[in-house]
Formats: structure tokens, sequence, C-alpha cells
């Protein structure tokens, strides 16, 4: 298992991707803890984790709130000592033509998608940075890539993310602190049975196939740095039309 005795803190990850990750992760032999909203679901997920042998834990907080995401870093620290992986996963979509997009869904995407990513990296950093060591994991979109009709304060949530990511990737390389940025495409986030060999299925990722690219970037040797990386399904993603 190539990440025993490493701790990883996951935001989201009560549910769907996160929580594939979070298994993925565990696998490697990470101890890992979970950022989300203090819920049944948050026990639950847990809970999950530990009967399948994973050293897992519940760190309950808002991740757009400061003192709440400080809190929940500090109690990670706390419970193990030190903190070698970060993945930014917590977000949403909401999708609305420019001038039918209220302020309110504005800011509850920007809050969400990317002032809780800022916050949390911001109060895990200094401890990847005193370790000299560590790999942060942040979960786009192609939507962080590339505009989307309709969906302009999403778009911008996830290229503001972009921004965010390349920008600490070149303070925290000095500090031998990795930074990935991955943009996924069309998940099958409702958990849906997809039979393989289906045209649906060319069009679906399922939640443990980006977890394992999560995974393979953690694990990757020390002197390895992985950027920006872009995954969808073979029958979805950004086309060429002709004519």
């Amino acid at each position: 298992m190539n990440l025993e005795s490493q701790v990883a803190l996951i935001t989201g990850g009560s549910k769907g991707l996160g929580l594939a990750i979070a298994h993925a992760l565990a696998a490697e032999g990470a101890s890992v803890s979970l950022i989300a909203r203090a819920s049944d679901e948050l026990t639950a997920a847990v809970k999950g984790l530990t009967s399948s042998g994973a050293t897992a834990m519940a760190a309950p907080a808002d991740v757009t709130k400061e003192g709440e995401i400080e809190r929940a870093v500090r109690a990670t620290l706390e419970k193990w000592g030190r903190l070698d992986i970060l993945v930014l996963n917590a977000g949403t979509w909401a999708g609305s033509p420019i001038v039918d997009t209220t302020e309110a869904q504005w800011d509850a995407l920007l809050d969400l998608n990317l002032k809780g990513a800022f916050l949390a990296l911001k109060h895990a950093a200094p401890w990847m940075i005193q370790q000299k060591r560590g790999t942060v994991v942040g979960i786009s979109s192609l939507g962080g890539t590339v505009g989307q009709a309709n969906s302009a304060a999403y778009a911008a949530s996830k290229w503001g993310l972009r921004g965010l990511l390349e920008s600490a990737a070149l303070e925290l390389k000095p500090h031998r602190v990795r930074v990935s940025v991955l943009f996924p495409h069309n998940i099958n986030s409702a958990g849906k049975d997809i039979a393989s060999g289906t045209p649906e299925r060319d069009r679906n990722l399922e939640p443990a196939e980006i977890a394992s690219l999560v995974a393979w970037i953690c694990t990757a040797p020390d002197h390895v740095s992985v950027g920006n990386a872009t995954i969808w399904p073979i029958g979805a993603g950004v086309v060429m039309k002709q004519g």
C-alpha cells in the first residue's frame, strides 16, 4: 500500500465522488478525514469506511465558513499529527442563462466551488509546507476549460479554481508540495446502473474511475508532479464537427 502512514483530508467526502476518493485512498493505506456538513450521511460514510477496514474520521464543517474549516483541519492534525493529501472536491452545479442568474445563485456557486477550496487550501497548506511534502488535488470540471451556455456562474467558479490551484502550484513547489487539477466530465453521480458495452456506458464515468486517477496522482513518487488532467468517457467531451 503506497500511502501507508499518510493522512488525507477530503472535502465533500460524505457521498459521491468524494466518498469514492476516500475509499480509493484508504485502499492505498491512507487514513482519511472527511469534511462535509454534519449529517447522518457523513456518519454513515465514515462507518462504511471503517467497516471495510479503513482508518477514517468525520470532520464536520461548512467549507464556506473559515472558522469551521480551520477547526476541521486542526481536528485532523490532532488525531493523526500530520496531513499529506488534500482533495478539494466539495462543489455543486446549477445552470441558467446569464440574464436569469440571480445574485444568490452566483454567490452560492462561487462560495462552495471556489471560496471553499481556497479556505481549505489556506489552512492545510502551512502544515504541508512544514512537512516539506504534500499533494493537493483539486476537482474541477470540463466547465473549467471551456465556456458553457446557460452555465456561466458554474464555469466562472471552475475557471477560478483552476487559477487558484495553478497559482498555488507555483507557490508550493519550492516546498515540495505538489498540486494537480482534474477536469472530469459526465460523472454518473446518481449511481445509475449502466451496463457495459452500451452507448450510455461510453458517455458516463463512474466516480470510482475518477477516484482511481486521484489515487494514482497521490501515489506517484515524491519527485513526480502531475499538472492538469482531463478525464472524460470515450463517447463524450470536446468533439470536432465538420461542415
